[in-house]
């Protein structure tokens, strides 16, 4: 009688939103398959939870990938996680992933896979406001009142992390006071200063620090577009891996122009802090936060864009 082999059962279940605990126990399961991992922490968000990368290859390239800067956003840490895995996977089973083979993207890249920048503000979209939140009736009053806090983009303490990094930081805090953004609320606020928020902190000492990262992008709902200058800075390569982006999504290319998300976002930072391409991709169509159920007709083409960004930066 021919044995039964057990069906393989993903490390990050596409069924549930992810939270911390979710990514916390992917990411264990993660590191007891594949040996080959490596996960380093890099700093801890304002209520003490780690914020780390999984680094997958030993290649003198390198691209950043950043999920979740928006706690509703959740399921970009999803995207993240299943990536990591995906791409694993195919390189011990000998197969392929996206088109590609894993081994030489393994030998010749290094993957930055930081999964969840913003794990307060998950937390928050994703469980509520928990009774022992020592902050909780601060962020009741941020939140309007409001129990609801399923759309929350902010971290913990009131602060959009895609507003609080140091790129055109003067010009997007006047664009702040006239649209009446002036303190903590669930989005667009961008902090007293660039980098005040310790999980912005982390990734940009870490970025500093490792200061070869060939690329970057960073993950978001929604919209399928993807953005990919910063005022008039051109990396090399950056217009041809934004149309290669754009073809393996199916995503258009967009300019935010010169609005409330012009200046102090992630890819705006890395793009003028070292003149190399960064994206920011807009994950599915729909309202924050995207359903579950999403995930699917989500995942193949951001998948295969994100793959084709490691091998081709």
């Amino acid at each position: 009688m021919q044995k039964k082999t057990a069906a393989y059962k993903s490390a990050a279940d596409t069924k549930k939103p992810m939270d911390f605990a979710a990514l916390s126990e992917a990411a264990e399961e993660l590191l007891s398959r594949f040996r080959f991992i490596e996960r380093i922490k890099i700093g801890e968000s304002y209520f003490g939870s780690d914020i780390f990368v999984l680094k997958i290859g030993s290649g003198a390239k390198k691209v950043l990938y950043v999920g979740s800067h928006h706690g509703s956003e959740w399921i970009t840490s999803l995207i993240l996680a299943r990536l990591a895995e995906d791409f694993c996977r195919a390189y011990v089973c000998g197969g392929r992933i996206c088109g590609y083979d894993p081994e030489y993207i393994l030998h010749s890249r290094t993957m930055l896979i930081l999964p969840m920048l913003n794990p307060d503000g998950v937390g928050l979209a994703v469980n509520g406001l928990s009774e022992s939140n020592p902050i909780g009736r601060r962020l009741l009053e941020i939140n309007g009142g409001s129990l609801d806090f399923s759309r929350w983009q902010a971290n913990a303490r009131g602060v959009d992390l895609n507003h609080n990094y140091d790129a055109g930081w003067d010009l997007l805090r006047k664009i702040e006071a006239d649209a009446g953004i002036n303190g903590p609320a669930p989005t667009r606020y961008g902090g007293q200063y660039a980098e005040s928020e310790p999980e912005v902190a982390a990734l940009a000492s870490f970025a500093r620090g490792e200061g070869d990262i060939a690329a970057l992008a960073a993950l978001h709902t929604q919209g399928e577009e993807i953005y990919w200058r910063y005022g008039d800075n051109l990396p090399p390569k950056a217009e041809a891996l934004a149309g290669m982006i754009a073809r393996a999504t199916g995503y258009s290319l967009g300019d935010p122009g010169e609005s409330i998300a012009s200046h102090g976002g992630c890819k705006d930072w890395f793009i003028s802090a070292f003149n190399r391409p960064g994206f920011t991709i807009e994950c599915g169509r729909g309202i924050n936060p995207l359903p579950i159920g999403d995930f699917a007709g989500i995942y193949g083409g951001v998948a295969q864009a994100l793959i084709l960004l490691a091998a081709h930066c």
